[in-house]
């Protein structure tokens, strides 16, 4: 069965979207975004991967990003505040570009709002109101949401999309059962200056005594970033402002290269990471980007999901069939799936143990021997291939899996895997 869908109402006018409303805009739909300039001071998501520049290529947008964002050729993460493992973007090979950007969030959501403007895409500034029409679960905009519009839908819209982010609000209406993660951590964050210095400009991630955290430099400053359970947080003041600065000063990882930093803005707060609603379209309805499912920033994985499930949305809405959407959604939940797969090394102190071990084999002919496809295929996680090369994912269950435990057979390491673990 085909749809005919040629009026499009999009709830939500961030990256995705406005990503979405564009590619419609270029098929002949007519699209309306329901959006309300309201956005905090700052956003989390401000590090890009490889997979998503040729998105941005598609867009016509990578040169206006570029100019206002600092060049990324790779990824550093740091066992402690010693120890640091660089992999430039370039030791993953494969297809992607060997580089990314940090952008100031601000800058780059205009970037692609500008970009839905520019071709077509009519915007309303007031929030949307959903209904339930009575027949399975079919929705409608409300009356007086419509008459506001001065009919630009000619009647109900054909497809209504959910782009909302974290206020997911036709999952909230449907109430649509969801899969969430199992930590429970917050993320604090606020930008610095004068913090020490990032060069190259990598996205920089540390393990710390507890929780981990992120150093993104942008062009004028550095984001810091802690994520960390709230309970332990809690104890670090009264408020989000007192916490984050007490953190910074009590981790001994933190105070290294923060010590002389001064705060430049507020601080920003994130919940409930890694929620994932476990249907993505109905009867005349879509979700995509975080209002469909979003996950730990660790491998800065949003933005790009955001974008490229948008791709993926335009071609399902513009074929209209049943076999279309339900292989979106399929596509959208098998991704997720896999990049929490990646995120749970992480938590696991698979990712710190493999590093640890290697180095403790690297002397050896297997170590000479394994050693450049180890690493290619670990670049890819943070380039964002690993996801959608088969190989690459087999590699890296078993270099993540039964080789830490033959190598260890070979020569016991002094740290176990729990003592790496993200607490």
């Amino acid at each position: 069965m085909k749809r005919s869908i040629k009026t499009v109402a999009i709830i939500g006018g961030g990256p995705s979207g406005c990503t979405l409303a564009t590619l419609l805009s270029r098929k002949g739909m007519r699209v309306g975004v329901f959006h309300i300039e309201k956005r905090p001071e700052i956003i989390v998501g401000e590090s890009l991967v490889p997979a998503i520049i040729p998105y941005l290529q598609k867009l016509g947008v990578e040169d206006e990003v570029k100019s206002y964002s600092s060049y990324k050729p790779g990824a550093s993460v740091w066992v402690n505040k010693d120890e640091e493992a660089t992999s430039p973007f370039s030791f993953g090979g494969g297809g992607l570009p060997h580089y990314a950007y940090n952008v100031p969030r601000t800058k780059f959501d205009k970037t692609i709002f500008d970009l839905a403007v520019r071709e077509g895409v009519t915007f309303f500034n007031q929030p949307a109101k959903i209904e339930k029409t009575g027949n399975g679960d079919e929705l409608k905009l409300s009356d007086d949401t419509l008459s506001s519009t001065d009919n630009f839908f000619n009647g109900q819209p054909d497809l209504i999309v959910d782009a909302s982010g974290r206020s997911r609000t036709i999952s909230r209406l449907l109430d649509i059962e969801t899969k969430k993660g199992d930590r429970k951590d917050v993320a604090v964050f606020a930008h610095l200056s004068d913090a020490e210095k990032i060069e190259p400009y990598n996205i920089h991630l540390h393990r710390l005594e507890k929780g981990w955290a992120w150093r993104i430099p942008l062009p004028d400053r550095i984001s810091v970033g802690i994520v960390v359970n709230p309970n332990h947080l809690k104890s670090f003041g009264n408020n989000k402002e007192e916490q984050y600065d007490n953190y910074l000063k009590s981790d001994e990882t933190l105070l290294k290269f923060t010590q002389n930093a001064v705060r430049q803005t507020g601080v920003a707060q994130y919940d409930n990471y890694q929620l994932i609603s476990q249907k993505m379209y109905g009867s005349n309805w879509l979700l995509t980007g975080d209002a469909g499912g979003f996950l730990d920033p660790i491998f800065s994985s949003g933005l790009f999901l955001a974008i490229k499930g948008a791709f993926r949305a335009a071609d399902a809405i513009s074929e209209g069939t049943d076999i279309a959407f339900t292989k979106y959604q399929k596509e959208q939940l098998y991704e997720l799936k896999i990049w929490q797969k990646l995120v749970n090394t992480w938590y696991s102190g698979s990712l710190f143990t493999l590093f640890k071990v290697g180095q403790d084999r690297m002397d050896t002919a297997f170590g000479r021997f394994i050693g450049p496809h180890m690493q290619r295929h670990l670049t890819r996680i943070f380039s964002g291939e690993a996801v959608y090369r088969g190989y690459s994912r087999g590699f890296l269950n078993f270099v993540l899996g039964p080789m830490i435990s033959l190598m260890k057979l070979g020569r016991l390491h002094n740290r176990k895997l729990s003592d790496l673990e993200i607490k």
